[in-house]
């Protein structure tokens, strides 16, 4: 009986070691990130030399995520060392570490491909936190860069997350960090027996409108396509939902029909 009680205090001492240290890293972990967020914030309101660019901002989430999930992997480890068969465990573990290793890299390989992929972006800065971005065929401002996704906000509200590893495989165009000026474009659709010269008629009426064309022929409708002025990249988004909307009213008032929703 002695013996029993011995060994039940023994693993309510080891469990309650553990829970002390992964309580520690949460709180560790948590200060840490409110200190660097605090930092980010003050940083960004401040004006001139000292104000936080779109690239410093993005490293500097980047290194508030890492930090975080650092703490939070030591707690944890931490917590393990505390029980004495997590040594027999690690031992067992290392004697076939291959087999294991191989294991977990194919269990977690979209995960570890998409964090490389993430610390990757935030070094090389091809995309920062507020560029007006193209990726594939999705196209918006880039809102947050985490450790495993791309958050971007379209030009009609839509929040759209792209994996980062996905990133380093499509096509991507970056038009605030290098193009000062381009020109906006937008696209409706016409129903298929629509009149197409008087709707493209009715589109080059609209002030600010530079050129419209047939786009694409489909069974369903007829895709036009409007360009405006060369605009700064910032206000493109803007633009282009401005010039769909006055091409959606322009083309109504006219009685041009839209496709069916059938």
């Amino acid at each position: 009986m002695p013996v029993i009680l011995t060994q039940a205090a023994a693993t309510w001492g080891d469990a309650g070691a553990a829970g002390l240290a992964i309580a520690a890293a949460l709180v560790l972990a948590w200060v840490a990130s409110r200190v660097m967020h605090s930092a980010e914030l003050r940083l960004a309101a401040r004006e001139g030399i000292g104000a936080l660019d779109p690239a410093g901002k993005t490293r500097l989430r980047l290194v508030r995520r890492l930090m975080f999930a650092v703490i939070i992997g030591a707690g944890v480890f931490a917590a393990l060392l505390q029980f004495d068969s997590f040594d027999k465990l690690a031992g067992a573990a290392l004697a076939s570490s291959a087999v294991l290793g191989a294991i977990a890299g194919l269990a977690a390989r979209q995960s570890l491909a998409n964090v490389i992929a993430g610390v990757t972006l935030a070094l090389t800065q091809p995309i920062r936190v507020g560029d007006l971005v193209e990726i594939g065929d999705v196209r918006g401002r880039v809102e947050d860069l985490t450790l495993t996704f791309t958050w971007l906000l379209t030009a009609d509200g839509r929040a759209v997350a792209l994996p980062n590893e996905l990133l380093m495989t499509l096509p991507l165009r970056n038009e605030t960090l290098r193009d000062q000026a381009l020109t906006p474009s937008a696209c409706v659709w016409i129903a298929p027996d629509a009149d197409s010269d008087a709707a493209l008629a009715v589109l080059r009426a609209i002030e600010g409108v530079a050129t419209a064309s047939v786009d694409e022929v489909v069974a369903g409708g007829v895709r036009l396509r409007l360009a405006g002025a060369r605009i700064p990249a910032a206000d493109r988004l803007a633009a282009e939902e401005s010039l769909r909307e006055r091409a959606l009213t322009a083309l109504r008032s006219a009685g041009v029909r839209a496709p069916s929703a059938g």
